[in-house]
């Protein structure tokens, strides 16, 4: 009996470590990104010239270490994920100096096990603000070029565990057994040349033939995520001709990209060319700016979902209510930016533009929250915001400041539908969608076989008959995947 019972146990004991070696783990995954951490030594003394450059400066530079030291603290502690990857603008303004604390805090995640991702933004390759500050005094800081990037990188996307391409800090790996990540670098303007679009389109291409899925980090936007925004060509906010680059990637395979640069948090859905297809830009808010958020990334064992949800730093060492601070930071900001172009005004304007600060700074506030269309204020602001473009019109010349930046009056209306709505594409037929800011599931592509949806290929007796991966006939097949007498056909 005895025996037996050993026996039984013996053989269970067998059956669950073959089941669990089979198994695959869900995959955790961080992304993070504007980080702009600035090294401690570049500020020598505070004075003036620090105090000067804050009070321009929209993020949260004077805390952006102790920022990134605390997320750093989270990742090797609380989270502990199998990947983190940052979009971008690591560094304050590209210093050598700080390029180096970040790497040396990124190898400590390196250390516990944790595999780390980064591409360039556009201030790490050096801005004219790359100072030390002494006092009433600066001195410029020795800014990083793109092959040292890649080597106090290395660890972190540049190793022989990546390919690179041969003109840019693009590459590609495959981090997980099944899933490609493509890092894209889009240098200071937004800007990829088409030998580095069809590098990355090649090596997506391939990933997705042989059954992988593929995602992408870059830090400019790959789609508007306010409607209209890229006719402002000062703010570099989308990828330089961004229609282009979708469809390319969305017919490359690629299901997602994860972004940065705009320092908000926001999730957009866009299509290919002809709407075949969608891709996800996965916007995550800058770690150096109000609401100071990352996003977590689940995914699934059978590689075919990642569910994406939004942590927060709320708290830093020398800050118990670090949201608060920050919030305050970016209201100040918006208020500053608003005056800068309108001043005080006059007896009879000066209400007005007090009133127009204040719902320029609801307005932004509610956008970096995120879903902003579940805010009844949102809508509020939205019906303010009509009705004072109306009330401005009869004292300032506010289509002749328009013209100043190429914009007219309906691509700001639109804007701001855009925004307050949480409308991608918003008023394009076809294209519009509200998609969750902070929580979602994105399905993720491939051509494995259990994705077709039907148990056996149709093999017709007319070779021309071509299917959906559903098993329904199709007379004239666009671009995807179909199937044609039994086989597997990409039509491009």
């Amino acid at each position: 009996m005895m025996r037996t019972r050993n026996a039984l146990k013996t053989l269970l004991l067998s059956m669950l470590l073959v089941l669990a070696v089979g198994m695959q783990a869900q995959t955790k995954i961080v992304v993070l990104t504007d980080t702009h951490v600035m090294a401690p030594e570049l500020l020598v003394k505070d004075g003036n010239a620090w105090q000067q450059y804050l009070a321009g400066d929209r993020k949260l530079v004077d805390y952006s270490q102790q920022l990134f030291d605390t997320m750093i603290d989270r990742l090797k502690t609380d989270i502990r994920p199998d990947i983190v990857c940052i979009t971008g603008d690591l560094s304050k303004d590209g210093e050598l100096v700080s390029h180096q604390y970040v790497a040396a805090k990124l190898e400590q995640l390196r250390e516990a096990g944790i595999r780390v991702l980064v591409i360039p933004g556009n201030h790490d390759y050096g801005t004219t603000t790359a100072h030390y500050y002494d006092g009433d005094n600066t001195q410029p800081a020795e800014t990083a070029n793109m092959e040292q990037l890649a080597t106090i990188y290395e660890h972190f996307g540049y190793d022989s565990a990546s390919e690179r391409e041969a003109t840019t800090l693009t590459y590609a790996c495959e981090p997980v057994e099944g899933l490609t990540v493509i890092g894209i670098d889009t240098g200071i303007y937004g800007q990829l040349s088409s030998t580095t679009l069809q590098w990355v389109c090649d090596k997506a291409s391939a990933a997705y033939a042989a059954g992988n899925r593929v995602i992408a980090l870059m830090h400019h936007a790959l789609i508007p995520h306010i409607t209209g925004i890229e006719k402002i060509g000062r703010l570099m906010a989308v990828v330089q001709n961004y229609e282009h680059v979708r469809n390319s990637l969305a017919n490359a395979g690629v299901s997602a990209v994860f972004t940065g640069h705009l320092h908000f948090g926001d999730i957009a859905q866009d299509f290919n060319e002809d709407l075949s297809v969608s891709i996800y830009d996965v916007s995550t808010a800058a770690l150096a700016s109000y609401p100071c958020s990352y996003r977590e990334l689940t995914l699934s064992k059978d590689l075919q979902e990642l569910q994406v949800s939004t942590g927060y730093v709320t708290s830093l060492p020398s800050q118990a209510d670090f949201t608060s601070v920050a919030r305050n930071r970016l209201r100040g900001n918006v208020e500053s930016l608003i005056r800068s172009y309108t001043g005080d005004g006059n007896f009879i304007t000066k209400g007005l533009i007090n009133d127009a600060v204040e719902l320029a700074a609801d307005a932004v506030q509610l956008y970096a929250d995120g879903n902003e269309h579940l805010s009844s204020d949102a809508a509020d602001r939205l019906s303010t915001f009509n009705s004072m473009v109306s009330l401005a019109s009869a004292f300032v010349d506010v289509e002749g400041k328009l013209s100043q930046l190429n914009l007219t009056m309906d691509d700001v209306n639109t804007m701001a539908r855009s925004a307050l709505e949480n409308k991608t594409s918003c008023g394009i037929e076809g294209r519009e969608s509200v998609t969750d800011d902070l929580s979602l599931t994105i399905p993720l592509r491939s051509q494995r076989k259990e994705e077709t949806g039907i148990r056996e290929r149709p093999v017709s007796d007319d070779a021309a008959v071509w299917h959906t991966l559903q098993g329904v006939p199709v007379e004239q097949p666009t671009h995807g995947l179909y199937i044609r007498n039994g086989k597997l056909v990409i039509v491009r």
